[in-house]
């Protein structure tokens, strides 16, 4: 059996998730950003869909969807910062 790549996911109350990303070196090599979110949202409550998720690395936000994982640094075990974004708000 192969090694399975994860990365560690801490989410809004502390809790802590393990998301199985893949099984190979080729395939982690090219995760995205929005196949990790759409791995994430399947761990959560319906109403969450990976369009509210920002997901944090180290100091740089996960942006852009279509952007490698490994283009930030992420590296089996590696520990993401999960928040919400929430509707609403003050717009200048």
């Amino acid at each position: 059996m192969g090694k399975i790549y994860q990365v560690v996911v801490h989410g809004l109350r502390g809790e802590k998730m393990m998301i199985d990303l893949c099984n190979t070196d080729e395939q982690f090599k090219s995760m995205t950003v929005l196949q990790l979110k759409e791995k994430i949202a399947e761990r959560l409550p319906e109403t969450a869909g990976e369009e509210a998720l920002r997901l944090i690395f180290t100091d740089k936000m996960l942006d852009g969807n279509s952007e490698l994982l490994t283009g930030f640094g992420i590296q089996h075990l590696s520990v993401i910062q999960m928040v919400m974004k929430v509707p609403g708000g003050l717009t200048a």
